[in-house]
């Protein structure tokens, strides 16, 4: 069960600044331990997340061992940040947002990754996310994945 979501802003040149903006909130929010960063950049290299949707996306993670408590921090670049396709490592996708997903079970993240395919795949949300406040994206965001977990549990 995923417990905040957080949307941030900032400049990323490549997809490991990508990584540490968005490990920095989590760290500094207290839901992710210090090794958090060096394992997303390590399954990052071995397992790609980037998504050449109509708005391409990255969904970085790494073990439940390096989280205290779950969380999705969702980068909203300046400029797309290249990533390597997940289906395809020798391709890039410009990722618009990277959703940096935390999980304190490695169970959990199949569901939590479909919920976030699910908003990739809602064109029309990506494309209003665009312009929206960081706390409109972030409430939007919350609101939708807290409904489909109370959905899906009850």
């Amino acid at each position: 069960m995923m417990k905040k979501v957080f949307v941030i802003e900032g400049e990323a040149r490549n997809k490991e600044e990508a990584l540490r903006i968005t490990f920095q909130k989590l760290y500094e929010e207290g839901f992710v331990k210090e090794s958090f960063y060096e394992g997303c950049v390590e399954r990052e290299k071995r397992f790609p997340t980037g998504l050449d949707t109509p708005i391409p996306v990255a969904i970085p993670h790494t073990d439940s061992v390096h989280v205290i408590s779950p969380a999705v921090c969702v980068l909203r670049p300046k400029k797309p940040v290249a990533f390597s396709l997940m289906e395809d490592d020798s391709r890039q996708a410009e990722a618009e947002f990277v959703f940096n997903i935390a999980l304190k079970s490695n169970d959990d993240q199949l569901g939590m990754l479909n919920k976030i395919i699910g908003t990739v795949q809602d064109e029309k949300l990506l494309k209003d996310a665009k312009t929206m406040s960081c706390s409109s994206l972030e409430n939007e965001l919350q609101r939708k994945w807290t409904d489909q977990e109370r959905r899906s549990n009850g």
